[in-house]
């Protein structure tokens, strides 16, 4: 059966770390930031990938979910799953997780879109680019969709 992609290691560095002694919630972005990178060099959009195509990504929206605090030193695991895609946007939820014991410490979803530079204006991926993630999103039909994805923040009205 298929599975996410590993998609970035960190550990938690000490200006991550907050007055409470764990990481600060700005910095659970940061391995996701990080995670997209990885991913970008996965589907051919590395440095060489951006030259070649003048094509690179960018983040319309994220959504971040905290499960659990971490301190610093703390080894840190990525991995990722391409919910849906277009021609031009790709929706990819992550999971951080602990690097030692799995356990969850915080989810993102976020909604991405291919962008040609010399614009810069959204556009379609490049050939090739489109292809490696077609083929990644194709793999990950297969995965269960997480609970909460796509889900929005809200009070619940009694």
């Amino acid at each position: 059966m298929t599975a996410p992609l590993h998609l970035y290691d960190a550990t938690v560095l000490p200006d991550w770390v907050d007055y409470n002694g764990h990481m600060n919630d700005a910095a659970y972005a940061i391995p996701f930031s990080r995670a997209i990178d990885a991913f970008m060099g996965t589907v051919g959009l590395d440095e060489a990938g951006r030259v070649a195509t003048n094509h690179t990504i960018f983040t319309l929206a994220m959504q971040m979910r905290y499960h659990q605090e971490v301190k610093e030193g703390a080894a840190l695991k990525v991995t990722g799953q391409i919910l849906d895609m277009d021609a031009k946007r790709i929706r990819l939820y992550q999971w951080l997780r602990h690097g030692t014991d799995g356990t969850l410490l915080a989810t993102c979803e976020q909604l991405l879109a291919s962008v040609d530079q010399s614009g810069p204006k959204i556009a379609a991926f490049p050939e090739g680019v489109r292809e490696q993630i077609e083929a990644i999103a194709q793999d990950h039909a297969a995965l269960p969709m997480p609970d909460d994805a796509g889900q929005g923040i809200a009070l619940k009205k009694r």
